[in-house]
């Protein structure tokens, strides 16, 4: 078990818990060990934590949260580097963008997810071509009625 700085605060992380990316994460190639992080009032987000660098860290969700059809096709090559012996053994997420002050323009990459053997505590970025960088989490129009509502509530001083 080891204490780590975050922007959650000192944690508590047990070995088991910390994910080594062999070759960092795009962007941030120097960063190795990070925890996935359950936070109840932000769930479904979770939170893909550096415990390297306490200031980085990245909103992730389920991919089939967000599309039903969605499809990983990883190659023998992902499959050697996360240790694969059972493929239950891994989580696929998907890191969350979301525009300050603007969370109904929140998007997913589903281009570019995150895949973890929980089993081994390995995780890497993988690229999928068929997929959008940024797909939207609500559709448009469930944006509108969400900014419409907001308007509504802002107006009556709710």
């Amino acid at each position: 078990m080891g204490v780590y700085k975050t922007r959650f605060g000192e944690l508590e992380i047990n070995d088991n818990e910390v994910i080594i990316f062999p070759n960092g994460i795009p962007g941030f190639e120097e960063l190795r060990k990070f925890a996935i992080l359950k936070i109840p009032e932000t769930q479904p987000i979770q939170w893909l934590v550096s415990l390297e660098d306490e200031n980085t860290s990245f909103p992730i969700i389920d991919p089939w949260l967000v599309l039903e059809t969605y499809e990983v096709d990883l190659s023998k090559q992902d499959l050697d580097i996360l240790q694969v012996e059972d493929p239950s053994d891994l989580v696929v997420c998907s890191i969350v963008t979301i525009p300050i002050g603007k969370p109904e323009l929140a998007t997913v990459n589903l281009k570019a997810p995150v895949v973890v053997n929980v089993k081994k505590g390995i995780g890497i970025q993988v690229i999928l071509e068929k997929y959008e960088l940024k797909h939207p989490i609500v559709s448009p129009k469930e944006s509108e009625s969400q900014s419409e509502d907001k308007d509504i509530k802002e107006e009556s001083g709710a």
